[in-house]
């Protein structure tokens, strides 16, 4: 199996597992695959910012277990496009209410690439 279909794949199961994920990635151009997953990013930190917070919940299990097996190249979605983008342009009471949440994996790639903590 080629990168794309890997990419592909994986977008496919985000979007079988989170209905309400499909028209956000969907709206994204096909041949942009790194924006489909920053809008997945973008609907974590919209359920916090909402106070959905078990959804928000939700998504970061599963990004988290995904790492557990992941492709190479579902490590670089979720670390690159999913990880690095979370909390981006959110306000500061939305990383106080998720930066918690975020399970301690995905907060180590967040602090590898940013250096610090969302708060």
């Amino acid at each position: 199996m080629n990168d794309d279909d890997v990419v592909q794949n994986f977008f496919n199961e985000i979007c079988c597992t989170f209905p309400e994920i499909k028209p956000l990635m969907d709206e994204q151009d096909e041949c942009m695959t790194t924006s489909k997953m920053e809008a997945f990013s973008d609907a974590t930190c919209a359920a916090f910012a909402n106070g959905n917070i078990e959804l928000a919940k939700k998504y970061l299990s599963y990004v988290d277990k995904k790492l557990i097996d992941s492709h190479p190249k579902e490590f670089e979605f979720i670390d690159v496009y999913y990880v690095e983008h979370l909390f981006w342009k959110a306000s500061k009471s939305t990383k106080e209410i998720g930066w918690p949440l975020v399970p301690p994996k995905l907060q180590e790639l967040y602090v590898k690439f940013h250096g610090t903590t969302a708060i």
